[in-house]
């Protein structure tokens, strides 16, 4: 496990260290995103040097003769059209970046990837009214150019991860766009409040990550074996041999849900979870049967107020449903078998919210939670690409770095933790036998007080909050959210 690690809270910290360690790149970079635009403005001094945006980065340090291999994830034309339609960008960027510098294809590649695993025709038949009626939104609107059956391709590369030189990795959870841009004041409007974390390491894990990189394609469409690694954790799934019936891929690895499963059989007292989703049933049960097993653990989990798709952007479709019938699934297990040891909470704004909505908590704006990381006890901290649903667990192509060393494992507790807290944390709030007590009471107070009133940003979680829209969809993998 990784010794040399350094978490960055938002993009406020992540992104000017991504830009140096860019601009300090002497023979290559490899890098696998969902989401990289060019046009994302520089924060760093030394890159604003340079010029206004990435796309003026990349132009320099390609012109110093560093290679540069970019690729990110397609997506399906009919039921992703917008994300088909950035992947699209991103390559045309890459093009026109080799036009402004006379880069080769040696030096300079930037191309998307979409997984091949799609439904089988079975499944596809039973989707194709859904899908078709996402293609016709999008024709009218004069987008979406597909014709015939959907092809349905249901899982993606949610990896979002960069190499120098075999030297340095940059990992976690966090695209480069200035959509993701905040800061950890999270002073933004709710609908552009984006707390994520991502860390820099130093290690054996970066030459790991680097030919991962270089082989997930063809992993991923049954050509190659999974690189070796020991210091870094994935998802990886192929198409089924046999695909006619099934909605899902053949999982290849699921090392990261095994790494959630091990440290929650391992820990003492206290589990620690930020992330976007938490759905996953064997994760929800992994940590329920270890509370059951350990009568000392307790665990602090928290999660956006309301998904982004729904606070936001008002979408109630069948998958938004599916997903908060899944999340109220998996939280019923952890509360049933951990009770009163279980601390659910999620972060607002302290402001007062101009009226009620399912964008609100506690009376004020939500921040929206995109972070994906695991705290345990003293000794272990994960971060990385994965959701706790089952998607992240054991489809989309994902990657997760952790660390045991001591002085990074407490160095990276204090930081998270801070985080969520105005004012330092005395001890008894960062120590994992004394820690849930401190929290609990506070977050408690800080749901009835009003918001200039707060010591921090976290609230209690509201367990009934959209349960008019959940609907559980009996044999149906839980995967698919």
């Amino acid at each position: 496990m990784q010794s040399d690690f350094t978490v960055l809270v938002t993009a406020e910290e992540a992104f000017p260290a991504f830009e140096r360690a860019v601009l300090g790149a002497r023979a290559h970079i490899i890098a696998g995103f969902r989401i990289f635009d060019m046009r994302t403005k520089l924060r760093s001094p030394e890159a604003q040097k340079i010029g206004e945006t990435w796309f003026d980065l990349l132009a320099y340090v390609v012109g110093k003769g560093v290679r540069f291999d970019l690729v990110v994830s397609d997506f399906d034309p009919d039921m992703a059209s917008d994300l088909h339609r950035t992947a699209a960008q991103t390559v045309q960027q890459g093009r026109d970046l080799a036009k402004a510098t006379g880069a080769d294809d040696n030096q300079l590649r930037v191309r998307s990837h979409l997984h091949p695993a799609r439904a089988g025709l079975l499944p596809r038949l039973f989707f194709a009214p859904a899908a078709l009626r996402y293609r016709r939104k999008y024709q009218d609107d004069g987008e979406a150019q597909t014709s015939g059956l959907p092809e349905l391709h249901t899982v993606s590369h949610h990896q979002k991860v960069a190499v120098i030189d075999d030297e340095i990795l940059y990992a976690g959870g966090l695209d480069l766009n200035e959509r993701r841009f905040d800061t950890k004041d999270h002073e933004l409007p709710a609908h552009l409040s984006w707390s994520d974390v991502q860390v820099i390491a130093r290690g054996p894990a970066a030459r790991e990550t680097r030919l991962h990189l270089e082989s997930f394609e063809d992993v991923v469409a049954g050509k190659a074996a999974p690189s070796p690694a020991r210091h870094l954790m994935r998802t990886l799934s192929t198409p089924r041999k046999v695909q006619i019936p099934f909605l899902s891929p053949r999982t290849l690895l699921r090392e990261i849900e095994q790494a959630h499963i091990d440290a929650f059989r391992n820990a003492r007292h206290l589990i620690h979870i930020e992330t976007q989703f938490l759905r996953s049933a064997p994760i929800a049960e992994a940590l329920a049967k270890a509370a059951e097993t350990n009568p000392h653990l307790r665990a602090i989990i928290v999660l956006p107020g309301t998904p982004m798709e729904l606070a936001y952007e008002e979408h109630t479709g069948l998958d938004v449903r599916y997903g908060l019938a899944q999340a109220r699934s998996a939280l019923d297990r952890l509360r049933d078998s951990l009770g009163e040891r279980l601390l659910l909470c999620a972060p607002v704004r302290p402001v007062m919210a101009a009226r009620e909505t399912r964008a609100t908590l506690a009376g004020s704006p939500l921040i929206h939670v995109h972070n994906k990381v695991l705290v345990k006890d003293r000794d272990y901290v994960l971060i990385g690409s994965a959701n706790l649903n089952g998607r992240s667990m054991r489809w989309d192509t994902e990657l997760a770095i952790a660390t045991t060393d001591p002085a990074a494992v407490d160095a990276a507790r204090r930081k998270l933790a801070q985080h969520w807290w105005f004012d330092p944390l005395p001890d008894v709030a960062r120590d994992p036998e004394t820690a849930f007590d401190w929290w609990k009471d506070r977050i408690i107070k800080n749901g009835h007080m009003l918001p200039e009133k707060r010591s921090g940003y976290l609230v209690p979680y509201d367990l009934t909050a959209n349960a008019e829209l959940e609907q559980p969809l009996p044999g149906v993998t839980e995967d698919i959210v």
